[in-house]
């Protein structure tokens, strides 16, 4: 599942020229969707698209371009547009302080509430971009969402503590297990080497418990146990003929938390996924997956023998 994480680019009308310079920076690293992008839809209210597109995205940049003229206690001052603030506010509560950016042009005064943080910032002069200033701010703002992919954080939707779960209770003491046993017989053959694969499906369409029986039925998997210090797991193996390595296959089941969470959050009423749905399942397996990965590469045991696999993998 190799799917890239997304950012929401907001603007005024005015500073759309700079968001489109923003989203020609990340397109490579990032899917980047700017607030014309086909966002806002037909017989829905803005507030309640934007409710949803902050829950739907990774990471929210705001450009706040010098839009509207104030006076407050009888000075002047070069603001943008309100929107642009409440959006702004609005991804910060939903994603998280780390991941939610305002690009402020310089000369344009932001609420009192966010003195005190470093903001980036870019200048405009006679409406001519210094493209210069602003790449190394896109810079910094790039290694910042990149570093934040690579740790775990809660969100609103529940798939970092089911990742967490799955490790501590299954993948973890498996994997002890193996190493402390040190063999597992499997159809009179004795194994000791093992290769622990975990088997991510491609979507949430349907119960994971049944794709995991086909998927095991496809690959013509055996069924052995696994003793662990608190209790026996079921597993699934395969091997070829002559070889010394035993391959463990697991689709976690608690993956269908995630489905239900999200038909809860979308309130939904219907048959079927709406394209919101779908890309909110895309990236709740995708954090699912990096926070598993995450505990794996701190763990000696499953760093030695855990991979990841897709569902639609060929196999020998």
């Amino acid at each position: 599942m190799n799917v890239k994480p997304r950012i929401f680019i907001g603007s005024s009308s005015e500073g759309l020229k700079v968001a489109k310079y923003v989203k020609s920076y990340f397109a490579n690293d990032f899917e980047c969707f700017l607030w014309t992008d086909d966002i806002f839809k037909y017989n829905e209210s803005v507030f309640d698209t934007l409710l949803k597109s902050a829950s739907l995205f990774d990471f929210g940049i705001m450009v706040a371009t010098k839009d509207d003229f104030t006076v407050s206690r009888n000075t002047n001052f070069d603001t943008p547009r309100d929107n642009i603030v409440f959006e702004y506010g609005l991804f910060l509560g939903r994603v998280g302080a780390g991941k939610a950016f305002v690009l402020q042009e310089e000369g344009t005064k932001l609420p009192t509430d966010l003195f005190g943080i470093t903001t980036p910032r870019f200048v405009l002069a006679d409406n001519l971009l210094q493209a210069e200033k602003l790449n190394d701010e896109l810079r910094k703002i790039g290694n910042s969402m990149k570093e934040k992919m690579k740790i775990g954080e809660l969100g609103l939707l529940p798939s970092t503590a089911l990742a967490i779960g799955y490790y501590e209770n299954f993948v973890a003491l498996s994997c002890e297990a193996l190493i402390a046993k040190g063999e597992l017989q499997v159809g009179g053959k004795v194994f000791k080497k093992f290769e622990f694969n975990i088997v991510i499906p491609n979507d949430l369409d349907g119960d994971v418990k049944k794709k995991a029986k086909i998927f095991c039925t496809k690959l013509g998997l055996k069924e052995a146990k696994i003793e662990t210090s608190g209790r026996g797991y079921p597993i699934w193996v395969t091997y070829k003929e002559g070889d010394d390595v035993l391959k463990i296959y697991d689709m976690p089941p608690t993956i269908n938390g995630i489905d239900k969470a999200i038909e809860m959050y979308m309130k939904k009423g219907h048959i079927g996924k709406t394209t919101e749905q779908k890309l909110l399942e895309e990236r709740e397996l995708r954090n699912f997956k990096n926070v598993i990965q995450l505990l794996i590469d701190n763990d000696a045991y499953c760093k030695h023998l855990v991979r990841f696999v897709d569902e639609n993998q060929e196999f020998f």
